[in-house]
């Protein structure tokens, strides 16, 4: 019985041992494994579950074919600027992929990408060969869609997409969503998920800010804003619409917990952008009619809206690794000198 228990474990821990963290880094000068993520996933040396580390640069990265199962982080964005969340990391460019396209096949399957800055998405395959079990993660999506051009039938099962700030579309009508996760999200644009195939879909403390469309999920917890709302065989629950609600949203005020009127509008909902970041807006302001009015659970009432729960939304993405926010280095040293001081400035992040 001993061996039985024990022979998991040892192939867990030779497998973590194995695995290889892997630098991609564009910057003049700099030493890294790989310039590019095409060349590092086309890589044979690169394998599954190998962690690649994407730095900051500011020239973008480009797009890639994503056909290994792998762990990819970036440093976050709204790093530096009008309206950024600075202090963060030491080097203040993101890892932007320049709005291009990750191209994903089934082998894909499992992979987790965060911190990673103005990407877009693309599944291949046909029928039931989506790409399944994919972890979205602290990512910005700026000027291209997610799923944009996925093949008509097409089902896509197991993705998180979680604690992301997207500026562009998710979704489309064709492709097939079934036992996906879409929490603690910012979305200033539509979001579809509505195709009739579509199979228990969480929904749960995310800001919507354009038009939405559901179809077989569990939407709760949400802050939306009048527009074309359309909730599918959906159970809706403890969600606030700013403003008076439209018709897609009108049969579900005032049953289980949902709310809408004129009495919610962004100044008592938000503390807004004023003195805030542009991720940090979304935050609850004082006295906030989300705060604390969540669907219970265990006990928990949590606030609605993405930086609800325990596993809230992350001002610019951070990724959950160990970062260095502060790096001090003379500017010159003597020439017969035999140390330098240097001063990091390290912190972890969950």
């Amino acid at each position: 019985m001993k061996k039985q228990i024990l022979l998991p474990i040892f192939l867990l821990i030779t497998l973590a041992v194995n695995a290889k963290i892997w630098r991609v880094n564009n910057n003049p000068g700099v030493t890294a494994d790989f310039s590019t993520m095409a060349l590092c996933v086309a890589n044979a040396s690169v394998l599954n579950d190998d962690t690649i580390h994407v730095e900051g640069s500011a020239t973008t990265y480009g797009g890639f074919a994503l056909n290994k199962r792998l762990v990819i982080i970036g440093p976050g964005y709204f790093l530096s600027g009008v309206n950024s969340n600075p202090g963060l990391q030491a080097n203040l460019n993101s890892a932007n992929f320049g709005a291009t396209t990750i191209n994903y096949d089934s082998l894909a399957s499992g992979s987790v990408i965060m911190g990673i800055d103005n990407i877009g998405f693309l599944n291949v395959g046909t029928g039931s060969a989506g790409t399944d079990n994919i972890t979205i993660t602290r990512c910005r999506l700026n000027s291209f869609s997610l799923f944009t051009a996925v093949a008509s039938g097409n089902v896509m099962a197991g993705w998180s997409i979680t604690k992301c700030i997207m500026a562009s579309t998710l979704g489309n009508t064709n492709h097939v969503m079934q036992n996906c996760t879409v929490t603690n999200n910012v979305f200033l644009s539509i979001v579809i998920m509505d195709n009739t195939g579509n199979l228990n879909n969480l929904v749960r403390n995310n800001v919507f800010r354009n038009s939405i469309s559901f179809n077989n999920a569990y939407f709760t917890n949400n802050i939306i804003i009048p527009g074309t709302i359309t909730l599918t065989n959906t159970v809706v629950k403890n969600n606030t619409c700013i403003g008076i609600s439209s018709a897609g949203f009108t049969p579900f005020v005032g049953t289980n917990g949902n709310v809408a009127g004129t009495i919610y509008t962004d100044a008592n909902i938000f503390q807004g952008l004023a003195g805030n970041s542009t991720d940090g807006q979304w935050r609850l302001a004082a006295g906030s009619q989300a705060i604390a009015s969540g669907e219970t659970l265990a006990a928990v009432t949590p606030d609605r809206g993405a930086f609800g729960t325990n596993d809230p939304y992350v001002l610019s993405g951070i990724p959950a690794v160990p970062t260095i926010y502060s790096l001090t280095v003379p500017a010159t040293i003597a020439s017969n000198a035999t140390t330098m001081p240097i001063t990091i400035s390290t912190k972890s992040n969950n």
